[in-house]
């Protein structure tokens, strides 16, 4: 309570000496009870709370007993979202009084025989994160890591002393909980049970009110969009042949998957080249079907490959004016005109753009960079063209900077060129965090048409977002979020899109299911689940010259480089094997010869 002045009525704290108004001496009051006190006292008359030095301690105020049902126990909650805080939950429903953490500087108190017992924290299991299949590291931290206390090195628990034993009960011995290992147990029964509920009612159902298809590993008759939505995902896709009639494409083939190949509709492989690096990507047919390029080797000195399908070679393309040393990604924009993103100088990091540079597949030469209406070059990476080449959607990188840590982070923006009107127009942009390998604009993809555009944003995990906007930079597919990102496929006629991923709260288990999904641009909305299946980890995909069959690969996931490829109605239905051991499966352009 506040202690008023005598002199000027002034209000002043409790443990004021002095008048904050007038300076006149305030009269002590006891910071416990707030009863006055005389100017030598040692100890209150009221509570007996030492107030001085010296003297001797009155007597303490008669005992009044309280009742069970007047006494309530407020446990101190610890800051949220620290260890401490889940300790202090922990001691409260043990039965022991929770801790606050001690103030930084300090010293942790070591237990001593009379508190509670506590156990050490177990570290999480390896389910707890997943590396993602591409050969990335895990993610670092998560439960059970060890923090260091206010920024010191990381230690590990004070010792930990069990309670003393508790006295014998006459004629009944020591009490007794139960056995560890049937708690244990009983947990582990529960988590089961909670898992198979979980898969059976929640899974197989689609997100507001989405229907679940599943697809059937026989032959057998193919199920259908209006299936109910309590029908589980499938097993794996089968590995049984083709029961229908497939089409031309390329692929990657091997043992690891870097060899470039034809493969005929009934599932024939024909080699195109020798192995081509440790990983091959970008492959891309020419509009005519007659040439293949794809990119092979690592991302800072990946190179250029050329085939002629017809004669049945491969060769390296070498571009010396300007000298480019790395390829990031090309794309068509006629027969004979490939649009190349290289690098001239070797990257350092992933915010260093490339040149947009227009070669000659016929001569060999390099005819300038790609350029805007006012005759500025462009530069970018991971390139996307429109069936006629009259649209190219890339991604550039501006502002780049480093901090203290060397951590680059860039402005990173998606853009459309339209080379008949010369305009390029911002699709969106955002902030790239290169350390923790954070994009927002991944691999765009743009419709055949040339109409719209499918980007992913990219993360330091497995999680990831599909997203479409339209020529104008209007989004009109709102993020999907999915986990394990595998590619995209436009119909031929640009209308269609089809995506998959694992679901958002997936951990990337060996049972976990992947889900194909289709957008329709004239249909708009949300985009509608097509097939799932179990124990299935997409690479990439294609759509078919007529839109009628879907090829995917599925990785295989004793090593991760190689696969086998399947083809599956668009409509939905059975999946089926066209080749094994093969990867990166793109369909022929209609009209050319298989």
């Amino acid at each position: 309570m506040a202690i008023t002045c005598p002199t000027c009525g002034r209000a002043n704290d409790d443990d004021a000496g002095y008048c904050a108004g007038c300076g006149t001496g305030l009269p002590k009051r006891c910071a416990s009870c707030g009863a006055s006190l005389a100017p030598t006292a040692v100890f209150c008359q009221g509570c007996g709370s030492q107030v001085g030095t010296g003297g001797t301690r009155p007597a303490p105020p008669p005992y009044t007993p309280r009742r069970v049902e007047d006494t309530q126990i407020e446990p101190r909650p610890g800051r949220a979202g620290s260890a401490a805080g889940g300790a202090a939950a922990s001691g409260a429903a043990a039965g022991g009084e929770p801790r606050s953490d001690p103030p930084p500087g300090s010293t942790p108190r070591r237990p001593s025989p009379g508190d509670a017992y506590a156990p050490p924290p177990v570290p999480p299991g390896p389910g707890a994160r997943q590396a993602p299949p591409y050969g990335g590291p895990p993610s670092s931290g998560g439960a059970g890591t060890p923090r260091a206390p206010y920024g010191g090195a990381s230690q590990g628990p004070p010792p930990v002393v069990p309670p003393p034993p508790t006295p014998s009960t006459p004629g009944g011995g020591a009490r007794k909980g139960f056995p560890i290992w049937l708690i244990v147990l009983i947990v582990v029964a529960l988590v089961a049970v909670a898992a198979a509920v979980a898969l059976v009612v929640l899974r197989p159902g689609g997100e507001d009110g989405e229907k679940h298809t599943s697809a059937s590993p026989s032959a057998s008759a193919s199920a259908s969009p209006k299936q109910s939505a309590s029908a589980s995902p499938s097993p794996s896709p089968s590995t049984s042949p083709s029961a229908a009639a497939g089409f031309p494409m390329a692929a990657t083939t091997g043992s690891k998957g870097n060899v470039l190949s034809t493969v005929s509709a009934d599932g024939k492989v024909t080699r195109l080249s020798a192995p081509l690096g440790a990983q091959v990507y970008q492959v891309r047919w020419s509009p005519d079907g007659r040439r293949l390029a794809c990119v092979a080797g690592a991302w800072d000195a990946a190179k250029l490959w050329l085939a002629d399908v017809e004669a049945g070679s491969v060769s390296e393309v070498r571009i010396s004016s300007p000298a480019v040393v790395s390829v990031d990604s090309v794309a068509w924009l006629s027969s004979t005109e490939l649009l190349v993103a290289g690098y001239t100088v070797p990257p350092n990091f992933q915010g260093e753009v490339a040149e947009l540079l227009l070669y000659d597949a016929e001569t060999g030469e390099v005819g300038g960079p790609l350029q805007d209406g006012s005759g500025a070059s462009l530069r970018g990476l991971s390139v996307s063209s429109s069936a006629d080449g009259g649209r190219v959607a890339y991604v550039t990188y501006t502002d780049q900077k480093a901090n203290a840590y060397d951590m680059w982070t860039a402005t990173e923006r998606l853009e459309l060129l339209d080379r008949g009107a010369g305009t390029v127009t911002k699709l969106g942009s955002g902030k790239a965090y290169f350390d923790i390998n954070a994009r927002r604009f991944d691999e765009p993809l743009i419709s055949p048409d040339g109409q719209a555009v499918i980007f992913r944003q990219a993360g330091s995990d497995v999680g990831t977002s599909y997203t479409v906007v339209d020529a104008n930079g209007t989004t009109v597919m709102r993020s999907k979020e999915l986990t394990f990102p595998a590619g995209y496929a436009w119909d031929p006629t640009g209308q269609r899109v089809v995506f998959t991923g694992h679901p958002a709260d997936s951990g990337g288990g060996k049972d976990d299911y992947v889900v194909f999904y289709v957008w329709d641009m004239s249909a708009g909305g949300k985009p509608q689940r097509l097939v799932s299946y179990k124990k299935t980890m997409v690479q990439e995909l294609s759509w078919s010259p007529d839109g009628t069959t879907i090829a995917f690969a599925e990785w295989d996931r004793k090593d991760w480089k190689t696969g086998t490829v399947y083809q599956l109605s668009a409509s939905g239905g059975d999946a089926h094997s066209l080749v094994q051991k093969a990867l990166s499966p793109a369909y022929r352009p209609s009209g050319t010869s298989p």
